[in-house]
């Protein structure tokens, strides 16, 4: 479980996260909903730790992220695998090689153990026979199935996916979706997921955060997001819905 307490960030003195308190829990997606700029993505670097708070509390269990020492970050790091938004692949090696590269640097695993492990991770995610491919040989959809392999590779306890539907197509997202929730469950990790699409929000919110002009307005799941009585949410709720409707001419 994370355990975010009371947490504040600035920058040059303006505030962009005000007093945010929320809980992850493992075996669920928990996702971070909210406009652009609503200060969502800086939230999850300050749980990745690329970021430190002004003030307020990151609690992995029962540790917490301020006083841990090098070594203990280090250690933390080894359990959290991370989705980012243009899956981030690397364009100068191979499927197989991208999704082996933290294992090269957080385990002494032989070369053949970290093949198979890269294999496995790929076959788990529905990517078999592109080993040799390199990412600009594939769709958008199989770059974020490789980068999910990637984020699983050294097993991790905790999983952030950072908007894992930017730039595919409705059916992918859907797919892509349900990887993340199937993988999660599978492995009981506390997977949390910045986004700001309905359709995902609907799909696989298990626990939902929603976040406006940096303050924690809601909290709920996909099955009472709807009946929202907060303004600010039915807004964002409507204005997705607005748009998709839009694009397919209703």
């Amino acid at each position: 479980m994370i355990k975010v307490e009371h947490l504040y960030k600035s920058f040059d003195g303006k505030p962009v996260l005000n007093d945010i308190s929320v809980e992850y829990e493992p075996g669920k997606c928990n996702m971070i909903i909210g406009a652009s700029g609503s200060g969502k993505t800086v939230l999850l670097k300050n749980l990745i730790g690329l970021l430190e708070p002004d003030s307020g509390e990151i609690c992995y269990g029962d540790m917490k992220l301020s006083e841990m020492s090098y070594k203990q970050k280090k250690n933390l790091r080894q359990k959290i695998g991370v989705l980012f938004q243009g899956s981030a692949l690397f364009d100068f090696a191979t499927v197989i090689e991208n999704v082996m590269f933290p294992m090269e640097f957080f385990t002494d695993w032989s070369a053949v153990q970290r093949r198979e492990r890269a294999r496995y991770c790929l076959e788990k995610v529905n990517v078999v026979g592109s080993d040799d491919k390199y990412p600009n040989e594939l769709s958008g959809g199989m770059q974020k199935r490789v980068g999910i392999a990637r984020a699983i590779a050294l097993n991790p306890e905790y999983l952030f996916c950072d908007e894992p539907n930017s730039g595919l197509d409705p059916y992918t997202s859907i797919l892509i979706d349900r990887l993340i929730s199937d993988l999660t469950k599978e492995f009981n990790m506390t997977t949390v997921v910045n986004t700001h699409d309905m359709n995902s929000i609907l799909e696989i919110g298990d626990k939902i955060a929603f976040i406006s002009n940096g303050s924690m307005l809601w909290q709920g799941d996909r099955h009472t997001i709807l009946q929202t009585e907060c303004k600010e949410l039915r807004d964002f709720v409507c204005a997705n819905t607005l748009a998709r409707n839009i694009i397919e001419g209703k």
